[in-house]
């Protein structure tokens, strides 16, 4: 009776480990979808932070180009409303102020 009293309790124990250990099996199953998951989401949420920023860099580097055409354009009508006498006037300058070196 002894021995099969520990026999039955050897066979419990058994069962036991092997419900823990397909219990332990399940639940890793669940963590490594949740962390699938989760890099999933983390890396949705860096490509969405990555596009953003390039944007907006973007959108500043359109509104530097902006700028500066518009600076450049603005420098060149000015000397595009500069009348030819002007200019050749300030080219003799330069002339006889450099033949007087």
């Amino acid at each position: 009776m002894l021995v099969k009293d520990v026999v039955n309790l050897e066979n419990e124990a058994e069962s036991i480990i092997a419900h823990a250990h397909a219990e332990a099996k399940q639940l890793e199953k669940v963590y490594e979808e949740e962390i699938a998951a989760y890099r999933q989401k983390m890396t949705e949420e860096m490509n969405e932070k990555i596009a953003e920023f390039q944007k907006n860099i973007e959108e500043t580097h359109k509104a530097a180009l902006y700028e500066a055409e518009r600076e450049l354009k603005e420098s060149l009508d000015a000397l595009n409303s500069v009348s030819d006498d002007a200019f050749g006037s300030q080219v003799d300058l330069i002339v006889s102020q450099l033949c007087n070196v």
